[in-house]
């Protein structure tokens, strides 16, 4: 019976000191889950778990309206001559993009994109000299389908996030390709009519951008954006009259201009690793 009740109180008492002696170490702040920066017990506080990284790769996609302006317009029957362009004018078009990116760090992002711009029209008017005709002039309306290709290497300054959304502002370079089809030119006074072959251009191309992201989910972000794009000169081929009696070389479409305005999405690729917290 006495040696029952000494190994009860033994027993206690090794308990007892089994609990002091690890209430002894949280107090004297040693990491008693293992070591490390992972969250817990340390000082007798809870240490907050690092912050997650925002580095990674991402997708994005878009749709857009491109609002494409026109400089000027040439052919070869400018030269030498007093002319008068009375409209040059190249509608809207949707365009579609996708790109790859990525995310250096919270404020800094790189992505390459490539998009097509769906058939723009084209439509000019012009007013020149021609003394073969009985009243010395002669006028020319142009119709004509434009479509490109714009791919462009972009950085952008994401400024800050408050409830989800980030402004940002960003440019890019790379190319544009360019083709003119199906031009027309009807020269009314003449009673003629001529048609311009197909032809395409490929030039340096620069773009800025503002816009704004909301963050859906850590990883899926809609984002609305303004782009204005300079793609360059376009022309087209050689333009003959309906019956093949004459010809000129091209007519030229200089310093293409766009307003874009784009509807995309984000997809970040890097999925962070879930943290794992102590418990008291």
């Amino acid at each position: 019976m006495n040696s029952n009740r000494s190994s009860y109180l033994l027993g206690a008492a090794l308990g007892t000191a089994f609990v002091l002696g690890l209430g002894g170490n949280a107090m004297a702040g040693e990491d008693i889950y293992g070591g490390g920066y992972g969250g817990g017990l340390k000082g007798g506080y809870d240490v907050p778990p690092p912050p997650p990284s925002d580095r990674g790769l991402y997708f994005r996609a878009y749709v857009g309206q491109a609002n494409t302006d026109v400089g000027s317009i040439w052919t070869p029957g400018y030269e030498n001559n007093t002319v008068t362009v009375f409209n040059h004018d190249m509608k809207s078009s949707p365009l579609y993009g996708i790109g790859i990116g990525y995310k250096r760090n919270r404020w800094l992002r790189f992505d390459l994109t490539g998009e097509y711009r769906g058939d723009a029209a084209f439509f000019a008017m012009d007013r020149l000299p021609n003394t073969a005709l009985p009243t010395g002039l002669q006028t020319n309306e142009y119709t004509a389908d434009v479509k490109s290709w714009l791919g462009l290497a972009n950085a952008y300054w994401d400024i800050a996030t408050w409830c989800g959304f980030t402004p940002y502002v960003g440019a890019g370079i790379g190319f544009a390709t360019l083709t003119v089809d199906g031009l027309k030119d009807v020269n009314v006074p003449a009673n003629s009519v001529f048609f311009g072959a197909s032809n395409t251009t490929t030039n340096f191309a620069w773009a800025i951008h503002a816009g704004v992201a909301y963050d859906v989910s850590p990883q899926f972000a809609i984002d609305l954006s303004y782009r204005y794009a300079d793609l360059g000169n376009a022309s087209s081929g050689v333009v003959t009259a309906y019956d093949g009696s004459s010809s000129y070389s091209e007519v030229a479409i200089r310093d293409i201009t766009s307003n874009d305005l784009l509807l995309g999405v984000r997809y970040k690729l890097h999925r962070e690793q879930p943290v794992m917290y102590a418990v008291k």
